[in-house]
């Protein structure tokens, strides 16, 4: 299996296509999928995101069987064209990427899960039932040459889906279909770059209720969060200057001008990213059960106590040199 790491180029590619690669990405999670109006807010979402990358769409999945569609060959349905319909106490999920294979990692990918209607679960920050979700995937260079920046995006997405919480920074396309070969892969990159967001969105969607994942360069947390670390003001005095911003339902924390990968092999650490980390500590995931990726050497990776120990990397000191 070929591995590249070329300035923060990190690639994994063999026989059977592309595993993983490195890419920048929006994961948002929200709830109330089954509201007409929310369905709408995905809805505009993806047709954004589908302005940037349509015409690289090549795979979606059947919404009924999860079976792969080929885009290539024959026109397929958006969810523009059912989502909608779908009724109020059935879950949806779509996706979409551009891999040249329906399995291949692409940084041209977006994948959502909706939630059907439950009793009592439209409070922010609380435990009914779970949270519904939308990730999406930004080639490295997407925004080099672009007026409108990822943080511009990201704020106009959380306050569209009135967002419950929201990470946005590096992170991996991962292939559809070999998780058992790239989990292994996930994890050691985890453990040399601890400013990849690394996680499972439909485990976060269970076990995030009231607690967030540790924070990326850019993180969303709702009202009910600011309001558990004392209110938007203590937060600002908290944190530098234009760290914080609000977003429709919450604040909005970017730690940094730039995502940070940092690299521990290489002494680089992400400094900003502890500081924000210090400050939301308190509402952060401590009772997390893992999320059960995959083995190395025979044994499970971030189970129960390594995925706490991973959520809980930014806390004390750095492990190396800011220089």
């Amino acid at each position: 299996m070929g591995y590249m790491d070329v300035s923060n180029d990190i690639r994994v590619e063999d026989a059977d296509g592309v595993m993983l690669k490195l890419c920048l990405n929006v994961e948002i999670y929200f709830r109330n999928a089954w509201r007409t109006d929310v369905r709408e807010a995905v809805l505009a979402v993806f047709n954004e995101y589908r302005e940037y990358f349509g015409q690289e769409f090549k795979w979606t999945t059947n919404p009924n069987t999860g079976r792969w569609k080929s885009l290539k060959k024959t026109p397929y349905p958006y969810p523009d064209e059912w989502l909608l319909d779908v009724p109020q106490d059935e879950q949806w999920e779509f996706v979409f990427h551009g891999g040249d294979k329906k399995t291949d990692a692409s940084d041209v990918d977006v994948g959502a899960y909706g939630e059907w209607i439950h009793e009592g679960n439209e409070a922010p920050a609380s435990d009914d039932n779970s949270l519904s979700f939308i990730k999406m995937n930004f080639p490295m260079d997407f925004f080099v040459d672009r007026d409108e920046k990822l943080p511009s995006i990201f704020g106009r997405w959380c306050s569209m889906l009135m967002a419950d919480q929201a990470y946005a920074g590096f992170g991996l396309a991962l292939s559809h279909g070999y998780e058992t070969r790239v989990d292994p892969l996930v994890y050691q990159l985890a453990q040399r770059f601890p400013g990849l967001n690394v996680g499972s969105e439909t485990t976060h969607s269970l076990r995030l209720l009231t607690r967030t994942k540790t924070p990326n360069w850019l993180t969303a947390i709702c009202e009910p969060y600011v309001s558990q670390l004392g209110g938007g003001t203590v937060l600002q005095a908290a944190l530098p200057d234009g760290w914080v911003s609000p977003y429709d339902g919450g604040v909005i924390i970017q730690a940094g001008p730039k995502p940070l990968l940092g690299d521990r092999e290489q002494g680089l650490d992400v400094a900003p990213y502890r500081q924000a980390a210090r400050v939301l500590r308190s509402i952060r995931s401590t009772d997390h059960s893992g999320i059960a990726m995959g083995r190395v050497d025979g044994q499970t990776v971030f189970h129960t106590q390594e995925y706490r120990e991973w959520l809980s990397r930014f806390d004390g000191e750095p492990e190396v040199s800011h220089d």
